[in-house]
């Protein structure tokens, strides 16, 4: 005798996803590439901007209110975006991205040597800008069906 096929659990419809939710990733990755080109070209700013009256934009408390003002909107941005997806992809470029950014600031080996620090803070802002790429990417591509991975 031949069993029914299983019945295929009821899906609810996919959540929309905030604009709020859209925008900071937008702004996220936006803002970390920025940060990443910006730390990239830092020494050749350094030398540039006194002559140009910006010299202030290389002050430490203008990085550092970028950097609190960056972990903030991603740390947010993903933690939402990980409670609707389920996959810890998009933090595992964030957090060591997170950290090489703090570092860039905080350990005085890295903040005092323009290059050193000109490296680890591109490395941390490329990898920021990548965790809100991925985030962006699972959010919008993900399709809530019977064969998603995460439970309803």
């Amino acid at each position: 005798m031949q069993s029914a096929p299983p019945k295929l659990l009821s899906v609810p419809p996919p959540r929309a996803r905030s604009r709020w939710a859209t925008w900071a990733d937008s702004v996220g990755s936006a803002g970390a590439v920025v940060c990443a080109v910006h730390c990239a070209v830092l020494p050749f700013a350094i030398a540039l901007l006194p002559a140009l009256g910006l010299g202030w934009l290389a002050s430490s408390g203008i990085e550092l209110g970028y950097v609190a003002f960056a972990t903030a909107l991603a740390v947010a941005s993903l933690w939402q975006g990980y409670r609707r997806h389920r996959v810890y992809r998009a933090l595992a470029f964030l957090v060591p991205g997170l950290a090489a950014v703090w570092a860039g600031i905080l350990v005085p080996a890295l903040h005092e040597d323009v290059v050193r620090h000109a490296v680890v803070m591109t490395f941390g802002g490329t990898l920021i800008a990548v965790a809100h790429l991925i985030n962006l990417r699972l959010t919008h591509g993900h399709v809530h069906d019977a064969g998603c991975a995460h439970h309803h």
